[in-house]
């Protein structure tokens, strides 16, 4: 590996290390993903299938009448366009697959904003992505909901880094006077040959900011191996998750399709 791939490797695991999480609270997993310097240009659409499901999950709800990830599964149709000026909109649509029952989840639209490429000259690619959210309540405690999710990250040479800090606002009362809460997707992928990379990625959800101290057993802590194909007829990628705590998932499999438009 490089001498510049070691440094970025030590620094982002140094990164997902320090930052320690803590009280976590159910959010709808309607996708399992690390933004990266996708995106779409000016007038170009896209269609992505995000599926997941948790062959074994956390059982005891954290709120009454929450609907669990365990033996669910998750279903989500995202449809983006290309604003040009490095904007890019796009919709999603959640469903839950719960006791073989199909059953709409809420849905959520977002803006990214992408102003720094690697390909224009700029050292990293860098940008964030903001997202608003109508969610029942059976999945997520706050029924509105925000996110900003930030995007940095480094390609050097086969390898890829990617990290995303997430601060996630709930807006329905009495939630909304709370503070956000934050977490971390970290990406570290290896090119192994053409239109195909292999990699790992972490996923922590971290607690609300300034709430008190850390009680680690109550964090939501995930690491996905992960496969991606970037060209075919059908780009994807996919991956298996396991979870480290006791409020963590146990196990629980991914994939994204890559629909071709027109």
């Amino acid at each position: 590996m490089p001498m510049q791939a070691r440094l970025l490797l030590r620094l982002f695991l140094i990164a997902f290390l320090v930052v320690i999480p803590s009280i976590s609270q159910a959010v709808l997993q309607d996708e399992i993903q690390v933004y990266d310097d996708e995106i779409n240009a000016k007038g170009e659409q896209s269609l992505e299938l995000h599926l997941n499901n948790t062959p074994r999950g956390v059982k005891t709800p954290s709120y009454p009448g929450e609907v669990m990830n365990n033996n669910n599964t998750r279903i989500t149709p995202e449809y983006a366009y290309g604003l040009g000026h490095d904007l890019e909109a796009g919709l999603y649509i959640n469903s839950v697959v719960n006791n073989s029952t199909w059953n709409y989840a809420g849905a959520k639209v977002r803006m990214k904003w992408l102003p720094y490429h690697e390909e224009k000259g700029d050292p990293v690619f860098a940008g964030v992505n903001i997202e608003l959210s109508n969610t029942l309540p059976q999945y997520e405690q706050s029924r509105y909901n925000s996110e900003a999710r930030f995007i940095l990250g480094k390609h050097i040479d086969e390898w890829l880094f990617v990290i995303n800090p997430i601060f996630d606002q709930q807006l329905s009362q009495p939630y909304v006077h709370q503070g956000p809460d934050f977490n971390t997707a970290i990406r570290i992928s290896r090119e192994v040959a053409p239109d195909w990379s292999v990699g790992t990625e972490f996923y922590s959800n971290y607690n609300q900011i300034g709430s008190g101290p850390i009680s680690y057993p109550n964090t939501q802590q995930l690491v996905f191996l992960k496969v991606y194909c970037d060209g075919g007829p059908l780009p994807f990628q996919a991956g298996i998750g396991k979870g480290f705590t006791n409020s963590s998932d146990t196990l629980t499999v991914m994939a994204i399709l890559s629909i071709p438009l027109p």
